[in-house]
């Protein structure tokens, strides 16, 4: 008897364990990977690729931010450590054709360096992508210029 109450309890805290992991379903799987794709072209300045992820009428924010990118931001970029890269995706449906994908990005280019006098690197930052269904496919739906979620 004594050896199913362990098995049992084993048994529930290695569930509970992945429960409190956020195990991802498949739909935010795939969403996640693309709000990953997406934000690894859009803070290494490949906007052509980052326009393949996106839907049509976010391809504005990427213009409006391709457009505002100076010498000095390039050459923040190019003086970087290493690329911009994403570590983490915590994406979340909140509908059956919605979710918001949470991205730690790391060695990205500030999203407010338009403020700033000279471009400037950022070690670590958390940026909210919202994603939309659109048939069996993904794609991110910018609302705006994407900001430090902090």
């Amino acid at each position: 008897m004594k050896r199913n109450k362990i098995s049992c309890t084993a048994f529930c805290l290695i569930a509970g364990a992945f429960i409190t992991t956020g195990c991802m379903s498949e739909e935010e799987e795939r969403a996640a990977a693309q709000a990953k794709d997406f934000a690894e072209n859009y803070f290494n300045l490949r906007f052509e690729k980052a326009y393949e992820t996106c839907t049509d009428d976010s391809r504005k924010w990427i213009a409006f931010r391709a457009s505002n990118i100076t010498e000095r931001d390039l050459e923040a970029v190019r003086n970087a450590p290493e690329e911009a890269y994403v570590s983490s995706v915590n994406c979340k449906l909140t509908s059956d054709s919605t979710a918001i994908a949470r991205c730690t990005v790391h060695e990205a280019l500030a999203a407010d360096s338009l403020e700033q006098r000279t471009g400037r690197i950022l070690e670590k930052a958390e940026y909210a992508i919202p994603l939309v269904k659109q048939g069996r496919r993904w794609r991110v739906r910018m609302e705006g210029p994407l900001r430090n979620a902090k």
